[in-house]
């Protein structure tokens, strides 16, 4: 394998950097993403605690359960007493801070994911040029095993290119995908506590 990967050339140290980072970022990123849920039972218990009466035990199970939306969604309970539209907007600037935050870094996979098999054609495209140079250079009559050793070597860079190229894209359009599935429950989520917030006055 490291025969091979020296046999590439000098671009396959890109890729090579380019693959450590898609492999980072990807961990760091589910990591990251792992953090995002709701608990269902949050939620029923922020709903309780909005209510005119909530008891000591709903109080308690909001407290023990907070992270990152926790916080946002409790944000509507420290300003209930705002109007909708301030809510609204907070929760809208908070939202958006944090789906931000989700989206840090998923631009490498994709830009890896669509520069890896250029590079990878590039190396290949140079080797050739290399290989067809070396034949011009040959007096006598070629030897085909020659010619097809120097493709062999020159096409190994567009294969690392798209085994670097092919994860990195399928890692990014995972992480949009669930990007969007958070931005919509989240969206759905708040809306809801807002309306439970502030009742039917508004």
């Amino acid at each position: 394998m490291i025969d091979l990967f020296f046999k590439g050339g000098v671009l396959m140290f890109p890729l090579l950097g380019g693959s450590i980072l898609v492999l980072t970022v990807v961990i760091e990123r589910l990591i990251v993403f792992s953090q995002t849920g709701i608990r269902q039972d949050f939620l029923k218990a922020l709903k309780q605690r909005l209510s005119p009466s909530p008891d000591n035990h709903t109080s308690q199970v909001v407290i023990r359960h907070k992270g990152w939306l926790e916080n946002l969604i409790l944000d509507i309970e420290r300003m209930k007493d705002s109007t909708r539209e301030v809510l609204e907007k907070h929760i809208s600037k908070k939202g958006d801070e944090y789906l931000l935050n989700l989206e840090k870094h998923l631009h490498l996979l994709e830009l890896t994911g669509r520069m890896a098999p250029m590079l990878g054609l590039l190396g290949t495209v140079m080797g050739m040029v290399e290989a067809f140079k070396q034949v011009a250079l040959v007096k006598t009559v070629v030897d085909p095993s020659i010619l097809a050793g120097g493709i062999w070597e020159a096409l190994i860079t567009t294969v690392f290119g798209l085994i670097v190229g092919i994860p990195a894209l399928i890692a990014y359009h995972f992480f949009t995908t669930r990007l969007k599935r958070i931005a919509f429950y989240l969206k759905r989520e708040c809306e809801e506590i807002i309306s439970f917030a502030k009742g039917k006055d508004d």
